[in-house]
C-alpha cells in the first residue's frame, strides 16, 4: 500500500437496548475448513450467532481450523443508578 493511502470501509449503526447482545467473529471462524475442503461458511456461522462464544469458537474449532478463531460477545446491560 502506498504510504497515505486510505481504505474505505462500510459503515453501519446500531442503537442497542439494554439486554441486547452483539457478537463479532473473526474470519477464521466461517473460512474454518474441514478436512474434505468445506467451509464452515456463513450459514453455519449465522445458525450458531446465538450460542456463546465459547461454544461458537469450538464449532470452529473442531470443524477444522486453519486461521485464528476470534468470537467476542458483548451483553448491553442497563446502567445502574447510585446512590
Amino acid at each position: 500500500m502506498a504510504l497515505g493511502a486510505r481504505n474505505s470501509f462500510a459503515r453501519a449503526t446500531s442503537q442497542l437496548k439494554p439486554g441486547d447482545t452483539l457478537t463479532l467473529m473473526s474470519d477464521g471462524v466461517v473460512e474454518a475448513r474441514n478436512p474434505s475442503g468445506e467451509l464452515f461458511g456463513f450459514d453455519r456461522a449465522a445458525a450458531l450467532s446465538t450460542h456463546s462464544a465459547d461454544q461458537i469458537a469450538r464449532a470452529a474449532t473442531s470443524f477444522g481450523q486453519e486461521d485464528e478463531i476470534t468470537v467476542l460477545t458483548l451483553a448491553f446491560e442497563p446502567a445502574v443508578a447510585s446512590a
